[in-house]
């Protein structure tokens, strides 16, 4: 079999290069991926909380009380059905500390001690943002 002049494949120099270049874009691309997955679980966490501490709000003008537990806003209808939190990281600031924790599957949403306000890993909606400003440090946190 002849081989045409002029036709070649890539030189083995070109194939290293290709491959460096790939491996610079996915270094700089997978940590912002991974920053813009715990920003979104963070959004999250913090609109669930708004949405059940709404929801608490409802029952307590319909009934006069505080529901006893999360469910109970599902069970009067106040709660079309009980969010779960996203699975990950999600930043949290509270004060001078800034952390990233990790939500297992254990974690739940909860009513604080008052019974006025939903938590997660007892905290509430204020404290689940981003804040470029801090430096995050990261904690061991949830159950898996």
């Amino acid at each position: 079999m002849m081989k045409r002049l002029g036709q070649g494949g890539f030189a083995t120099l070109e194939v290293i290069l290709m491959v460096t270049v790939i491996g610079i874009l996915a270094s700089i691309a997978v940590p912002r991926f991974t920053d813009i997955t715990a920003r979104a679980n963070t959004a999250k966490v913090q609109s669930d909380l708004t949405t059940i501490d709404t929801a608490i709000s409802v029952y307590n003008m319909r009934t006069g009380n505080y529901p006893s537990q999360v469910s109970d806003l599902v069970t009067s209808k106040d709660l079309a059905d009980l969010p779960t939190p996203p699975r990950g990281k999600v930043y949290m600031t509270e004060g001078t500390s800034a952390t990233i924790k990790t939500i297992g599957n254990s974690d739940n949403y909860s009513l604080n001690s008052d019974k006025d306000k939903a938590v997660l890993d007892n905290k509430t909606a204020g404290v689940y943002y981003y804040d470029s400003s801090k430096t995050y440090s990261e904690t061991s946190g949830g159950g898996s």
